[in-house]
């Protein structure tokens, strides 16, 4: 009776889980129709049509908090975070991105061999840039800009109070943590659809839920999260702008040690990791004690 009443619970939290993702995807299909039939360019105009749909979904999901947080107790959490904790989240950024440079470096080499794979680098490489079907000089300056605020600062907070908010949320109600920490990773690589970028997102979301997990303040892993872009993905784009007038050369050369600096510091995320693990069951020692000394 107790495991019957355990997978139930299990069942509906996974299906829960899994309607936030349907909503959360729903949202931004509606709002890509929306912009498709004002006869907007879907290619040109993507900062505007991405801003547009992370901020209709920061604000859904905003009064999905709120409601949460009025008729039961709150599903997202923000307690305070500390100076030493936000120091380890962002060594913890860094080290991620360098595990995917890695990735990505030794995929590359893989693909030589393998076509299959080689195919899925390049379906990758044209999802992750922006001009790849469009010329640059045909996008106004200020969509370019606004898809990069929105990339390195909108998205990672959409992306945030979905699945660690939200799901990891629903999910913890329901199971052990370690559990809902894998079923978000899952569904956040899932998110990405590229298989290249499934395969990489699947780890990321392990370690941006585990952050959440252990800080309780969804400001961590948009930390990490907005490091992760700025650095990974909107430092190049930046560079390209031609306004600016920064030559391939210069712009390889600032990428490349960027991607260097970050390779180096997967082994010190690592351990700034555990010392956030470590930091959490400090405090929930001391919060186990406190209790039983007042009771």
């Amino acid at each position: 009776m107790r495991f019957i009443e355990k997978a139930s619970g299990w069942l509906i939290a996974t299906g829960l889980a899994i309607a936030v993702l349907l909503a959360f995807n729903y949202l931004d299909v509606f709002v890509m129709v929306g912009f498709r039939h004002a006869g907007f360019d879907t290619k040109i105009y993507k900062g505007l049509i991405t801003s547009t749909a992370a901020l209709i979904n920061v604000l859904a999901f905003g009064f999905f908090f709120f409601v949460c947080k009025r008729v039961r107790r709150p599903l997202l959490q923000v307690k305070k975070i500390n100076a030493v904790d936000i120091i380890l989240v962002l060594i913890i950024a860094l080290g991620m991105l360098g595990f995917v440079v890695t990735f990505i470096m030794v995929s590359d080499k893989i693909s030589e061999y393998i076509k299959s794979l080689s195919e899925q680098m390049t379906e990758y490489r044209k999802s992750v840039d922006r001009y790849t079907d469009v010329k640059q000089e045909v996008i106004p300056f200020w969509d370019s800009i606004l898809y990069l605020i929105s990339l390195c600062f909108i998205v990672p907070l959409e992306e945030e109070l979905i699945f660690r908010g939200a799901i990891f949320g629903i999910l913890k109600r329901k199971m052990r943590p370690f559990a809902a920490i894998i079923l978000t990773a899952i569904l956040f690589g899932i998110m990405h659809r590229v298989s290249v970028h499934t395969a990489y997102a699947l780890i990321c979301g392990m370690i941006l839920t585990a952050v959440y997990h252990y800080t309780d303040n969804i400001f961590a892993g948009v930390i990490i999260h907005s490091v992760f872009n700025l650095l990974g993905s909107g430092l190049g784009d930046f560079l390209k702008l031609e306004q600016l007038g920064v030559s391939t050369a210069v712009r390889k050369e600032i990428l490349s040690w960027t991607n260097v600096i970050c390779i180096m510091m997967m082994v010190p995320a690592g351990v700034a990791f555990f010392a956030l693990r470590n930091r959490y069951k400090k405090r929930q020692l001391k919060k186990t004690e406190s209790v039983a000394s007042n009771e």
